[in-house]
């Protein structure tokens, strides 16, 4: 379960990195340097997680807060890309990721703004950014993250990112009724990328939790 929702986590944003790979037509990136960057970021990721289990406690309300020393190099080679490259969107992407991937989400949060001055209103930037808001905030949702999700939703109401985060939220809160809608709000809709399996194992295990909580309640 927790893996699965890390998975989830790592496929958004890719596919943000994607997106904004379309936005970049800067002459000093080549073709070939982001799609490196992107997928480096990724399989970095991934590698740094799967030894440190970061994600490991998710349902547990925890945030690890250490950086681990190559997503601190990561996050250096980000800075120096932006700072010679400012209105490189996929570079500004790819920093945020960095900085939230060494906790340190209040950086994130700023580059997303950044971000957000060059693109605009963008749903999945903001869900991002609502992301980022949540974890600089020991996951809880703040008036301003609150804010941010709205508008994300309002752009797109089934904004994978955002939902995720609203059903994480209501989950480690034991709003179990409140994740599932959420849930089956994103299953609901049929050309949404997302891990379809994860979601439903998701819901079984909030399922069995608002079973469990039921039953102790009628006693």
């Amino acid at each position: 379960m927790c893996l699965g929702l890390f998975v989830a986590y790592i496929y958004w944003q890719h596919r943000r990195l994607n997106l904004a790979q379309d936005m970049a037509q800067l002459p000093a990136v080549s073709a070939k340097a982001p799609l490196l960057m992107g997928a480096l970021l990724v399989l970095l990721t991934l590698a740094i997680y799967s030894q440190t289990g970061r994600f490991h406690d998710w349902n547990q309300g925890k945030v690890d807060e250490n950086i681990d020393y190559l997503v601190a190099a990561d996050i250096t080679k980000g800075i120096r890309l932006v700072e010679k490259e400012p209105q490189n969107t996929l570079a500004l992407m790819s920093l945020a990721q960095a900085y939230s991937a060494g906790g340190l989400y209040a950086d994130a949060v700023q580059t997303l703004d950044k971000l957000l001055l060059l693109t605009g209103e963008d749903a999945e930037v903001l869900g991002s950014k609502a992301n980022a808001l949540y974890y600089r905030d020991q996951r809880q949702i703040s008036p301003e993250t609150t804010q941010v999700i709205s508008q994300a939703l309002a752009l797109w109401p089934t904004e994978p990112q955002t939902r995720l985060l609203l059903a994480t939220d209501a989950y480690l809160n034991a709003r179990y009724s409140e994740a599932i809608s959420h849930w089956q709000q994103l299953l609901a809709e049929p050309s949404a990328d997302i891990n379809r399996d994860t979601i439903y194992t998701a819901i079984e295990k909030a399922q069995i939790k608002l079973n469990e909580s039921g039953s102790a309640s009628s006693h």
